[in-house]
């Protein structure tokens, strides 16, 4: 009986015994896993904030970027409205050395305006020069002409006594400053030569006949100079519609 138990007693300690290497490993096995779950764990989390932080690195360059585009944008924007400005500027001066140009002939093309073909006299003379169109006669010292209309009879020259029906236009800005149509139609009277006249409306009359029209062209030289008169600004070019009455 005693042999029986002594000997049960000592097969249970020897399994114990036995079971126990396995256990620690098993333990160290679990440890092990234990430590690769939290080397796992640290992993994720450093790899998310790595994320994060190259997330937001990248929306702060692409805002950044943007904005380097929008005030790019905004700038380019600004220089051709700028260089639209300066351009529309120098057309607009283009046009007002046109027009100026133009107060004395007509580009090509231009329908002229005869206002002088009616026999009836104008009860007031125009504000802007009426086109028209033609090839000048270029005098010594600047002076030009076109005539619209030719006359008839006797060619008025130096010591004649005429009688003309006037127009005159400041070339710079194409407006009127005085006309004989404005004074009731009423005819201006001058004997060529006799320095009555600026030179240039004098001169400008030679060679006309009666029932003549001419534009004439006269520089500052020939007009008011540099002093100018009012309302004759000074170094201004004048432009003069003149209607040939009579020659004597």
């Amino acid at each position: 009986m005693t042999q029986t138990v002594n000997g049960r007693g000592k097969n249970e300690n020897s399994s114990e015994k036995q079971r126990r290497p396995g256990q620690r490993q098993q333990e160290r096995l679990m440890r092990l896993q234990r430590r690769r779950r939290r080397q796992q764990i640290w992993t994720s989390v450093i790899v998310a904030v790595f994320v994060v932080i190259l997330t937001s690195v990248g929306i702060w360059q692409y805002q950044r970027v943007k904005t380097q585009q929008a005030n790019d944008a905004a700038a380019k924007a600004t220089a051709t409205a700028t260089r639209v400005k300066v351009l529309a500027t120098a057309a607009a001066n283009a046009t007002a050395t046109v027009t100026t140009e133009n107060c004395f002939i007509a580009p090509a093309g231009t329908t002229p305006t005869n206002i002088y073909s009616s026999t009836a006299t104008p009860t007031a003379g125009p504000d802007t020069a009426p086109p028209i169109t033609g090839t000048p006669v270029k005098l010594n010292g600047g002076l030009e002409y076109v005539d619209i209309k030719m006359g008839t009879g006797s060619a008025a020259k130096k010591g004649s006594k005429v009688s003309v029906e006037y127009t005159g236009w400041i070339a710079s800005t194409c407006k009127k400053f005085d006309s004989s149509y404005d004074h009731k139609g009423q005819a201006f009277s001058l004997t060529l030569g006799a320095g009555q006249v600026i030179p240039g409306f004098d001169q400008g009359l030679f060679g006309m006949k009666p029932g003549g029209t001419r534009r004439v062209f006269i520089p500052p030289s020939l007009a008011y100079g540099a002093q100018g008169q009012s309302p004759i600004p000074p170094n201004a070019i004048l432009i003069f519609d003149v209607t040939m009455l009579s020659v004597k």
